[in-house]
């Protein structure tokens, strides 16, 4: 009877491991929206998809390599293993939001038929100094997989700014008229 006891015993603390229950899962129920999220979410469509997983292999992508002082930037906020609504956010290398998408009261997708979803374009201006800034976009929701821990998930993205070409190519007036006078003299 011991050596059947230990048996079982062992068995008992194999199972996790044998069945891949070991690791903890999300907990997500449909009965969560209406306990634990209409609150603040009280015209956005009942899902579980508009909190959990949407935190998995985030990634945000500028859509050129460099940009001139001023000139528009779309970056991309993508990642996530499930298709619902988001609320995407853009913040510049001082922590202000420059660009932010959302339904109209801002949390989430207040019932429209075009929600935002992943992939998410967020469209800013670049900075007027030329420079590498270091933006961060972002996804606000349930980062607790439990309906109650509300946060963010941020991702970098950095941003080149290049000297416009007319700032390249133009010189000081004196500059250019004692250059122009001195090819004059060994012409």
């Amino acid at each position: 009877m011991p050596s059947q006891l230990r048996r079982f015993t062992a068995l008992l603390l194999l199972a996790p491991v044998l069945t891949g229950s070991f690791a903890a899962r999300a907990d997500a129920r449909p009965s969560f929206f209406a306990s634990r999220c209409v609150s603040c979410h009280t015209n956005d469509t009942q899902t579980c998809n508009g909190c959990h997983h949407h935190v998995d292999a985030l990634s945000a992508a500028a859509n050129q390599a460099t940009y001139q002082p001023g000139t528009a930037v779309t970056v991309t906020l993508d990642g996530g293993s499930e298709h619902g609504w988001i609320r995407a956010v853009l913040y510049d290398q001082a922590n202000n939001v420059v660009a932010l998408r959302s339904g109209p009261t801002g949390t989430g997708d207040d019932g429209l038929a075009n929600p935002v979803v992943y992939p998410a374009a967020l469209v800013a201006t670049a900075p007027m100094q030329p420079g590498d800034y270091t933006w961060q976009a972002a996804w606000f929701g349930n980062t607790g997989n439990g309906g109650s821990v509300h946060g963010e998930v941020r991702t970098p993205v950095v941003i080149h700014v290049v000297p416009s070409t007319s700032d390249v190519d133009a010189e000081p007036p004196v500059r250019r008229t004692s250059w122009d006078r001195i090819k004059s003299l060994y012409k």
